[in-house]
């Protein structure tokens, strides 16, 4: 089972923290194998792997500066922030006056590609048990992602038919959003799932109306807009372009 690394006692977290003591290393066997350095130590009659990551370490950085553009625009809004400022390393000051918090931002920084493995089980190898977890955690993330990105839950239907329908839908949207990022990481590209839909959401073409002509204005591109575009080998369209030549791009 995943082991809450920031809760275990400083003694123990200054052990698994410590990279230079990590000096074995396990690379998994799926179809996107992983690169993970490992080390293991016995902590209240179980033992603990310790395991870092550095595709991990990348995940979390992102993950981080995503929070930290959310919170940019918090800010300009204090009045969403009571439930919300923990969660996008912010900290209250007084009278709901918010500002981001370093310390707790350093603090984060430390855990980044870090993850901890307990286990109690004699007949099992390290080797084993960081496989059979890699395979759990994939299973846990697709169904975090169908609850939380996706939204399959909370579920406002009723009928067996809708409900689904529902689920087809976010599956359907969970496997092309697979399907993008297994592109983007062929080409080298590792991106979040929620930077791909913030990416994915931004990218708007509008049908504008000048005299009797009509023209696709396109929203403004950025390095991701281009990387996922390149992923599925879809042409930029320009800024502005007449309707009639929008077939040129699809």
């Amino acid at each position: 089972m995943g082991e809450r690394l920031r809760v275990l006692p400083q003694a123990v977290q200054s052990q698994l923290l410590d990279l230079q003591q990590y000096e074995h290393e396990w690379i998994s066997t799926s179809s996107d194998p992983i690169r993970v350095r490992f080390r293991v130590i016995e902590y209240k009659g179980r033992k603990i792997i310790g395991t870092f990551s550095a595709r991990r370490a990348e995940k979390d950085r992102m993950e981080r500066e995503e929070k930290l553009r959310k919170a940019e625009l918090l800010l300009k809004n204090p009045s969403q922030l009571k439930k919300k400022a923990r969660h996008y390393f912010l900290k209250n000051l007084e009278g709901e006056k918010y500002i981001i918090d370093e310390n707790k931002i350093k603090q984060n920084e430390k855990y980044d590609g870090f993850l901890a493995i307990a286990y109690n089980a004699k007949n099992l190898t390290t080797e084993q048990v960081l496989d059979q977890y890699h395979h759990l955690y994939q299973i846990e993330h697709s169904f975090r992602t169908f609850k939380g990105y996706l939204e399959t839950r909370p579920m406002f239907h009723w009928t067996d038919k809708r409900i689904a329908g529902h689920i087809c839908l976010c599956y359907m949207a969970y496997s092309l959003l697979i399907n993008l990022k297994m592109r983007l990481e062929k080409q080298g590209i590792s991106l979040s799932e929620n930077a791909v839909r913030t990416t994915l959401v931004k990218m708007q073409v509008s049908l504008i109306k000048q005299a009797d002509n009509y023209f696709y204005l396109r929203s403004k591109t950025t390095e991701q807009t281009n990387q996922l575009l390149k992923a599925v080998s879809v042409k930029p369209i320009p800024d502005l372009i007449p309707k009639q030549q929008i077939i040129n791009y699809i």
